[in-house]
């Protein structure tokens, strides 16, 4: 078995893992490289879309590997992409036989729609909700290929005005103009624990994914056998979460599939030095931390909560919703918000009992009329709160009308713990609060790039602006802490251990392993 590396090399993200055994070949992760694209990139400055994959390749944002992208981000360039820097031209080839996702995280999922059409899309049906929800709700135009296909620089027929013309003028197709043949990709809704086979020249491949425990919903690792050699991939991970039973059951497969190789991340591996000094210790929290912390705060404060939280993190969002519900508060959340949570619902709907009441031990979705949950409906357009002022879903809660608005909260502000982060500050105008009676609580990570800094400075200066009192970062890591990772890996005890994902994968030498640490170089080929 073969393993090429292209992304998460001595970096926290990014991750693009080949994995292959003998004429087959399956691709695990495709994602964004946050360092990579914040040296060229920020919020307002994005890559073009009309030069198919050529600003990606040229910033090293994706690997130039022929065989694998798609041909119409190719052919309207061919005179740049096939030159002796790339070579890479339009085929029909594909060398990917079956991608396979760990979580929706960017880092992961970014460029999963630049795969060729005929590209098989393994994901769990969790995953694939979220990505169905990233489609509808995000300004990102990559995501919209990630479950559709729809073909680039595509010019379809215009309608005729007179029967009698005879020439045929062409249009620039929208989304419209695509048949549903036309854009609809292969998605394989994976089973937990269900061996998935290939046939390849080395015989059967088996590759098994397991759920497991991180900051989103759906995130899950997977088992590669061939011929009585097995490679474990655990894409993030935490033990110190809400589901540490899932990483332990997957664990416990791992090493019993004895395994030849480990792909592991250590996102949260420090230097050296902090390693031997143990000073990393220091910020452990764990969700039962937050849960403690945050019952204690809320139940202290008399006045209006705010809470920023992870807007895709189910097990956080319903941590604050069953606070609310303890204090007798209403959880106010985004129409963003409320929309993922719907999303599963109506996924929900299509299911069966047993799959119903397995979510819901885990993930107990509020009904839509819950008088502690309901969506906080900002002014837009006009600002008198008229249907015709928002977007197609924010429409959606008119009709439910389960929604409050800054009048409600204003007038009640005991009553509510209301969802509330950068870009909904300008509300503070509207809540207009006495100083000191307003608590945020900040449950998300803290800043670690110079574009978040910017934007925690500013969300301060709007706290500091209206007296709003901030506590310290109560927050549990979606990743593994160094500790767990090490008696994780020891369990395992894999032959090889690669690290990725990760700024400090030389540290993992002194871990006490008996594998052999293979520091990764990108692109370089490991045969097992």
């Amino acid at each position: 078995m073969n393993i090429e590396i292209f992304g998460g090399i001595n970096e926290i993200g990014g991750n693009k893992i080949f994995i292959s055994a003998g004429d087959k070949k399956f691709l695990f992760d495709f994602g964004l490289s946050f360092s990579d694209n914040n040296q060229y990139f920020s919020e307002f400055l994005n890559p073009r879309k009309f030069n198919g994959i050529i600003d990606y390749l040229y910033l090293d944002l994706i690997p130039p590997l022929n065989h694998l992208y798609r041909n119409d981000l190719i052919t309207p360039f061919s005179d740049v992409l096939n030159s002796k820097h790339y070579n890479i031209t339009p085929s029909n080839q594909n060398i990917v036989d079956a991608f396979f996702l760990t979580h929706t995280h960017m880092d992961h999922y970014k460029f999963i729609g630049f795969l060729k059409k005929e590209t098989p899309i393994y994901v769990n049906w969790i995953s694939d909700t979220i990505l169905d929800y990233l489609s509808k709700a995000s300004t990102d135009p990559l995501l919209s290929d990630i479950l559709n296909f729809y073909e680039s620089f595509k010019l379809v027929p215009k309608k005729k005005k007179k029967a009698s013309e005879e020439e045929i003028q062409y249009k620039r197709a929208n989304k419209n103009d695509y048949n549903h043949s036309e854009i609809k990709r292969k998605i394989i809704i994976m089973d937990e624990e269900k061996p998935y086979k290939f046939n390849s020249t080395k015989g059967e491949i088996l590759i098994n994914q397991y759920k497991t425990d991180h900051s989103i919903p759906g995130a899950c690792s997977y088992i590669i056998t061939n011929d009585g050699t097995s490679i474990i991939y655990t894409g993030d991970f935490r033990m110190h979460g809400a589901h540490k039973e899932w990483v332990n059951n997957f664990m416990q497969k791992a090493k019993e599939a004895n395994p030849i190789a480990i792909i592991t991340e250590g996102t949260r591996v420090p230097s050296l030095e902090d390693f031997k000094n143990g000073s990393y210790r220091s910020e452990d929290q764990s969700e039962d931390d937050v849960e403690i912390r945050s019952r204690d705060l809320i139940r202290k404060h008399s006045g209006l909560i705010l809470v920023n939280c992870p807007t895709r993190n189910l097990d956080r969002l319903l941590l604050y919703y069953s606070l609310a519900k303890e204090n007798d508060r209403t959880f106010a959340i985004t129409p963003k918000i409320f929309q993922l949570v719907d999303s599963f619902r109506m996924r929900l709907d299509n299911m069966n009992e047993a799959e119903i009441k397995e979510f819901y031990k885990h993930y107990h979705l509020p009904d839509f009329h819950d008088k502690h949950f309901k969506v906080y409906l900002p002014r837009k357009g006009w600002g008198i709160f008229e249907s015709k002022d928002y977007k197609v879903y924010d429409k959606e809660v008119f009709k439910i009308k389960n929604y409050i608005t800054y009048k409600d909260i204003k007038n009640n502000p005991e009553q509510f713990i209301l969802y509330l982060d950068y870009f909904m500050t300008t509300e503070l105008i509207d809540l207009d609060q006495p100083e000191n009676s307003v608590l945020f609580i900040n449950s998300t990570t803290d800043p670690f790039n110079e574009e978040m800094l910017l934007k925690e400075d500013k969300l301060n200066a709007w706290l500091n602006r209206f007296g709003v009192l901030k506590t310290e970062t109560i927050h549990s890591s979606g990743h593994c802490n160094v500790d767990d990772l090490i008696n994780f890996l020891k369990e395992i005890d894999a032959d090889n251990v690669i690290p990725v994902h990760t700024n400090h994968p030389e540290v993992f030498e002194d871990f006490g392993l008996n594998g052999k640490i293979i520091l990764p170089k990108k692109g370089k080929t490991y045969t097992f």
